[in-house]
C-alpha cells in the first residue's frame, strides 16, 4: 500500500511538472507574436539616422507556423529631406527549437538566435535584441 502511495505521489508530480513547465515542441510556441521592443526600447525604433534621412521600425510581426515554418511582415518608415515612404518588408524561413532556445533560418538574413520564455520571444538578429509577445 505505501509503494502504491509514493508511486502515485511521484506519477502526480511529474504530471504536474509537465503540465505547468515550459513548452518545449514547436508546436507550443505556434501563434502570432507582435515586436514590442529594439534594444529595450520602445517602438517606433530609430533603425539608421544619416543626416535628413531616418529609418524608422514601426512595428513587426512573426507567424510561428505548426511546421516549423515562419513568416514575418513589418513596417518601416523612412523619411529623407522631409518625404515620408512607408515600406512592408517580408520575410519567411523556418524554425527549431531546443528547450529555451529557438533557432530561425531565413531567407534574407540567414540564420539567427534566441529564446522563448511563456508567452516572450526575445530574439538577436544583426546586433539588435527583438523582443516579441504573444
Amino acid at each position: 500500500m505505501r509503494r502504491t502511495t509514493v508511486l502515485s505521489v511521484t506519477l502526480l508530480a511529474a504530471a504536474l511538472t509537465l503540465a505547468c513547465g515550459e513548452p518545449t515542441s514547436p508546436l507550443d510556441i505556434v501563434g502570432t507574436y507582435t515586436l514590442q521592443s529594439v534594444n529595450g526600447l520602445p517602438l517606433p525604433f530609430t533603425l539608421q539616422q544619416y543626416g535628413a534621412t531616418k529609418i524608422e521600425v514601426l512595428d513587426d510581426m512573426l507567424f510561428l507556423a505548426s511546421s516549423s515554418s515562419y513568416s514575418a511582415v513589418g513596417h518601416k518608415q523612412i523619411t529623407s529631406n522631409g518625404f515620408v515612404t512607408l515600406s512592408a518588408p517580408v520575410d519567411a524561413g523556418t524554425f527549431s527549437r531546443r528547450g529555451d532556445v529557438i533557432a530561425m533560418e531565413s531567407l534574407l538574413v540567414g540564420h539567427w538566435e534566441g529564446t522563448i520564455q511563456r508567452r516572450s520571444l526575445t530574439l538577436v538578429q544583426q546586433g539588435y535584441t527583438l523582443v516579441y509577445t504573444r
